[in-house]
């Protein structure tokens, strides 16, 4: 633990009782426009943040822009699922293309922390074989580096999380800093389920610190992950590496949206970024600009940043910026069992087995798959039952869920009125 402060003095940052997530946001170094900072960051989340403390610490004059609010977890998360879907990008996005798809509105995150506010904890590495699955497999393209090259930062970073769960015996075997946590019903299905079908299962990884971590505490497992933790186990940017960046004079301006890089004609060299804020069209100098807006707001960005030098954007020499663009693939499946569940009770990707993950010869198909378990809480369970439900209000979930023999009262509106959201 020494070895993590040494380096990310975040958790030991954070106030150590409930209450507003740190001061330091309040007496944060500011920077003017005009001011040529040695860089600028376009975005907040995991990417983003992680460099901003790295450089803060090595004492570059650094901001990073979001274009969503600096969040307080105590002040603005609440434990409903209908009340926290401003924690999720909910601008329409699609797709384009021949067969244009148009993509939930929690594919990403609004806000200081990304989507590492709203998102499960999930956090397991590559595996050695996807580094050359052209060579070894014929399909994508080979890294230009290999898994040993990223195995010290996959440890740095797993640390400062922190990461729980049992020894990992796939991939390149490896252990995580804290104990898994203990499990829900769902996990313990999950479990019972695999040994007897002969499939090795493991609990976790996920980020969730597991015994106090600095300032930080325990994990309640109230199964509220997806709506932002109000008690700041589960780890996102914006208590794992803000403080310490804002602590060695980084700036975090929220409320930010960017929407063009600025260049220089005549060399090609970033010089800053183009941003609304409250409604005012603004110009941040910079001598360096890192592009960190997931996969989504980063293409959109360079796309928009055209001029007579760069017709078709930024980085688009050869057509190639959006395309290719996967977010994520998992498909879901749920059952029917003689004993409640509970399944909610816990960190949502509890369980997990990657005995499918690398390629079988005797399968049709190249590389494999894992398995992990998914407790989503009444609203977002309802959408997989029957999606169609939230388009006549939420007195066809009710009846959803009585068709289905569960109770009612297993599904709740806001205390606002309001009909449940679609969260994607």
């Amino acid at each position: 633990m020494s070895q993590v402060r040494s380096r990310n003095e975040s958790a030991w940052l954070l106030p150590p009782r409930p209450g507003s997530i740190h001061r330091l946001r309040e007496d944060m170094r500011t920077f003017e426009d005009r001011d040529e900072l040695d860089i600028v960051v376009v975005g907040c989340g995991a990417g983003g943040s992680t460099l901003l403390q790295r450089l803060a610490r090595a004492g570059w004059r650094a901001v990073a822009l979001d274009a969503g609010p600096f969040w307080d977890p105590e002040r603005d998360w609440v434990s409903d699922e209908a009340g926290s879907h401003d924690l999720y990008w909910t601008d329409p996005r699609v797709i384009g293309g021949e067969d244009p798809v148009p993509l939930g509105s929690n594919n990403s995150g609004r806000g200081v922390g990304g989507s590492m506010v709203h998102y499960a904890g999930y956090t397991p590495r590559f595996h050695p074989s996807d580094f050359r699955t052209f060579t070894t497999d014929g399909v994508g393209v080979d890294w230009p580096l290999e898994y040993a090259d990223l195995r010290p930062y996959y440890e740095d970073i797993e640390g400062e999380l922190p990461v729980a769960g049992e020894a990992w015996p796939w991939g390149e075997p490896h252990r995580y800093p804290h104990r898994p946590h203990p499990i829900g019903g769902n996990g313990e299905l999950f479990l019972r389920g695999a040994r007897a079908c002969g499939i090795t299962a493991k609990v976790g990884p996920v980020a969730i610190a597991n015994g106090r971590f600095g300032n930080r505490p325990h994990c309640i497992y109230r199964g509220f992950c997806l709506q932002g933790c109000k008690v700041n186990a589960k780890a996102s940017p914006l208590i794992t590496h803000i403080p310490d960046a804002l602590a060695h004079g980084a700036e975090v301006r929220a409320d930010s949206m960017v929407t063009r890089i600025g260049f220089d004609e005549r060399t090609g060299r970033a010089t800053g970024v183009h941003y609304v804020r409250h409604g005012k069209e603004r110009f941040q100098r910079a001598r360096t600009v890192a592009v960190a807006g997931y996969s989504i707001e980063t293409p959109r960005l360079l796309l928009n940043s055209t001029s007579r030098r760069f017709p078709q954007g930024m980085c688009n020499d050869f057509d190639q910026v959006g395309r290719y663009l996967m977010v994520q693939g998992a498909p879901q499946t749920a059952g029917r069992f003689d004993a409640e569940v509970r399944m909610w009770k816990a960190p949502p990707p509890e369980v997990s087995t990657e005995d499918f993950y690398e390629t079988d010869p005797g399968k049709p198909y190249k590389r494999g798959f894992s398995i992990q378990t998914v407790s989503p809480l009444p609203i977002a369970w309802a959408e997989h039952v029957n999606p169609r439900a939230l388009g006549s209000g939420a007195a066809a979930v009710y009846e959803r869920f009585s068709a289905l023999g569960l109770p009612r009262c297993a599904l709740r509106v806001s205390s606002a009125g309001r009909k449940p959201r679609h969260l994607g």
